[in-house]
């Protein structure tokens, strides 16, 4: 067994940065949230589709792991799909790379070791991953979250379906266990139960009703030939390590020329059905005012992008007081305009929080009517910022 001590994640709606943000950490580099999220130009992007779905979409494999390089660290990795020809080399590769860099005192981290997030990997043991995050920390979430400790009867229950990674739940006592442990906590499971299990974590879903998570019992251990089997199939196992630092005129320049890129939808980043920038805004209002919301894309995809615009903010108020001179005024511009976006986003992600409900629990017409104006106003100031944005990479440039 071979574990790096201290290796946690942050706790961040974008699982990925959260990881980055504590792989940075254990190797020693310092820098504001908001650096690291407006030094890798996710503060600034938005990425959309028809249903909301959009947070999370594969942009980031290639612009994302450059721009890293100017802060300090490097991401080197595996990705591919279950679907390749080589699926099986890759996981191979992934699980001797892992090992080698965390031998080495290199962190690392994965897509859905659990659930379909991102999550730290500390060490490995056997044919395993181990990893912290979300749902994989042995404590639940108290009077509120949806996360519960596996009772042990329930436990016992759901290990005979050993480890599938989705299970309709048909038997009525095992159903009947889940619907009252739920309901301590107000959360209704009703209609048709099933359970993704991944990693010893399990979410339990009901399709009439709310979800609630299971935690694993001891640590989060993933097999190696499970990577990239579930959910969409996608693998993604990367280390990272120390590296140099850039000016901060050059991370502020290729963050937001990348940025501005983005937001024009290039198909080599943005890949149908997703669009970007303001279209991106455009489809977020439809699927908002469209006849069947889907509940569960738009209030994830709000907190992400909420998140993501107030640290465009900070990184712009950063960069003016690092950078100063003639940018800095189109950054203190641009960093007050990205202020009220924000505003805007967090009141749009407070009406439709991302908390495990039902869509009836939020389908009130004056509810989605006030999500719709907010994500309107958010883009009109997303057209200035965008143009502001244009002004400083010119001023950086000259």
């Amino acid at each position: 067994m071979t574990r790096l001590k201290g290796l946690q994640m942050k706790d961040y709606w974008n699982s990925q940065l959260g990881c980055l943000k504590g792989c940075s950490e254990y190797l020693g580099i310092e820098m504001s949230e908001s650096w690291l999220y407006g030094g890798t130009g996710v503060a600034f992007i938005l990425s959309m589709d028809e249903q909301g779905f959009g947070a999370g979409a594969p942009w980031f494999h290639g612009p994302m792991m450059n721009l890293c390089n100017n802060l300090g660290f490097t991401v080197n990795g595996v990705y591919g799909f279950k679907s390749d020809d080589d699926f099986t080399v890759k996981q191979q590769m992934a699980w001797e790379n892992t090992k080698n860099a965390i031998n080495h005192g290199y962190p690392c981290y994965g897509y859905n070791l659990a659930i379909p997030e991102y999550y730290v990997v500390y060490g490995y043991e056997s044919n395993g991953y181990l990893f912290t995050g979300y749902g994989a920390e042995n404590q639940d979430e108290g009077d509120a979250g949806r996360i519960f400790v596996t009772p042990p009867a329930i436990k016992e229950r759901l290990s005979v379906y050993g480890d599938e990674g989705y299970v309709p739940l048909e038997n009525d006592e095992t159903n009947e266990l889940l619907i009252a442990l739920a309901a301590k906590r107000g959360y209704i499971l009703k209609g048709n139960l099933r359970m993704v299990h991944n990693g010893g974590i399990r979410e339990i879903i009901s399709d009439k009703g709310d979800m609630i998570v299971l935690q694993n019992d001891g640590p989060a251990l993933t097999s190696y030939q499970m990577l990239g089997t579930m959910h969409i199939g996608l693998l993604e196992m990367y280390w990272v390590e120390p590296g140099r630092r850039s000016d901060p005129r050059d991370v502020v320049k290729e963050s937001l020329a990348f940025a501005l890129e983005h937001s024009r939808g290039p198909r080599k980043w943005v890949q149908p059905p997703y669009k970007a920038g303001l279209d991106a805004y455009e489809l977020w209002v439809r699927a908002v005012e469209g006849s069947s919301p889907n509940i569960f894309a738009l209030s994830y995809a709000g907190q992400c992008w909420a998140e993501c615009r107030r640290h465009a903010a900070s990184f712009l108020e950063e960069s003016a007081v690092r950078i100063g001179g003639e940018p800095a005024v189109h950054l203190q511009v641009a960093g007050a305009i990205y202020r009220d976006i924000s505003a805007h986003l967090q009141v749009a992600a407070d009406l439709l929080p991302f908390e495990g409900k039902s869509a009836d629990h939020y389908m009130q017409p004056e509810r989605l009517a006030k999500l719709a104006a907010h994500i309107r106003q958010a883009k009109m100031l997303e057209e200035s910022g965008l143009e502001c944005l244009k002004k400083i990479v010119a001023a950086l440039s000259s």
